[in-house]
């Protein structure tokens, strides 16, 4: 005769009260064996695989890949011919008077606040010295989502509780205001809620060099700057085209990634009111000579101050260009331009050694530098966006 075990969610670590569930890796009516995995839970201290402690067939799967279980609470159901103890079954043993019942609530009390919240959530809450239980969420079941917790930052700073600043009686003080405080909030934004991780590589630019001389003299005609700029912007066209993802933008708090087919590609501009981030849009669509125009078009009107306003909104992913600056060194870790998941910082084209065949020699070489949010990309893709965009700008024909 089978039985009905029901698995609640185990307390996987010290003052974990709830944990989100990533993956089912079986589906109701699969034959699960004892200490087969059967789903993946993340909390904000661990992600981990909870195996079924019986043998059988599963029954019911009380939450959806992407909701928040409550310790303590019905994850999945058995169905099991496997004798099962009294105090694991799906009737609850009844206790003695002597000892009184410990619901979940007051251990959730006893352990943080009451509000619940993704695990990211609290993860910044804590190391900003947040409370949450100041913060009204606006989620599901009240739950703070990372909007509540931004929106709670801006509106009353004062929640987050800051060192006193040192201050001299010399001191210069200058307002920030305009262009500067606003990229000033958005990197801070940035550098809080997307966990960065940089990615270097060194390129041969010979044929790009090469490349970019044969269009200057059509260029000169058009009374058009020629840059390396429009060949980049190109090869990280074709590179979104191979990975996708890195066209992205991530909604941590829906747990949804959304994919974006049109490269709209924002190039990062020191202009003299601050740093600007004017937007080549649909970028997938147009030919490399378009984009040269473009460009050039797109880079006078910035600096004088003569950009649409659709211009100056919808990147996808942005290119930072460090080689047209003085002194402008080898490497960099760019900020992402949240809510985008990638960032290219190019430096400037310097003689460099480099190993051909069992040879070394002199090369004309761009270092390029990324920085991609680690929710979204992973070590392997990083590596695949920058080696397909290296292997493009090494055969510059292809961006053609």
């Amino acid at each position: 005769m089978e039985s009905i075990y029901t698995f609640n969610l185990p307390d996987i670590g010290e003052g974990v009260v709830e944990g989100e569930v990533v993956q089912w890796l079986k589906k109701k009516g699969d034959t699960v064996g004892k200490d087969e995995p059967v789903v993946i839970v993340m909390t904000d201290k661990a992600t981990v695989e909870l195996p079924s402690p019986v043998a059988g067939s599963l029954d019911t799967l009380f939450c959806k890949e992407g909701d928040i279980a409550k310790v303590g609470k019905p994850l999945y159901s058995i169905a099991t011919k496997e004798a099962i103890k009294e105090e694991t079954a799906s009737v609850p043993k009844e206790k003695s008077p002597k000892e009184p019942p410990r619901t979940i609530e007051k251990q959730e009390k006893a352990r943080q606040s009451g509000k619940p919240a993704i695990p990211q959530v609290r993860k910044i809450a804590k190391d900003l010295h947040i409370d949450l239980d100041e913060i009204e969420g606006t989620g599901k079941e009240g739950r703070i989502t990372m909007e509540d917790l931004s929106r709670t930052l801006k509106s009353s700073p004062q929640t987050l509780k800051k060192e006193p600043l040192p201050s001299f009686q010399d001191d210069t003080v200058e307002k920030v205001v305009g262009i500067p405080r606003l990229m000033a909030e958005k990197m801070a934004t940035s550098k809080r809620v997307a966990p960065h991780f940089s990615y270097f590589e060194q390129i041969d630019a010979t044929r790009l060099i090469q490349l970019k001389e044969s269009f200057k003299k059509a260029a000169e005609k058009e009374n058009i700057r020629i840059t390396f700029m429009p060949f980049i912007i190109k090869a990280v066209s074709l590179a979104l085209q191979n990975f996708p993802k890195a066209n992205s933008t991530y909604d941590m708090d829906q747990g949804v990634l959304y994919i974006h087919k049109h490269h709209n590609i924002g190039i990062a501009i020191s202009t003299p009111l601050g740093l600007i981030v004017p937007v080549l849009h649909d970028v997938q669509n147009m030919a490399l000579e378009t984009i040269i125009r473009s460009y050039d078009s797109l880079v006078t009107r910035a600096r004088e101050k003569n950009l649409r306003a659709e211009e100056m909104k919808g990147s996808t992913i942005t290119v930072s260009n460090f080689g047209g600056l003085e002194g402008s060194g080898r490497w960099a870790t760019p900020v992402i331009n949240y809510p985008e998941v990638a960032i290219l910082a190019i430096n400037r084209i310097q003689k460099a050694p480099m190993v051909k065949g069992d040879q070394v020699v002199v090369r004309d070489a761009l270092n390029i530098s990324w920085s991609f949010d680690h929710r979204v990309i992973d070590g392997n893709l990083a590596a695949a966006v920058s080696h397909y965009f290296a292997t493009l700008i090494q055969n510059p024909a292809k961006l053609m």
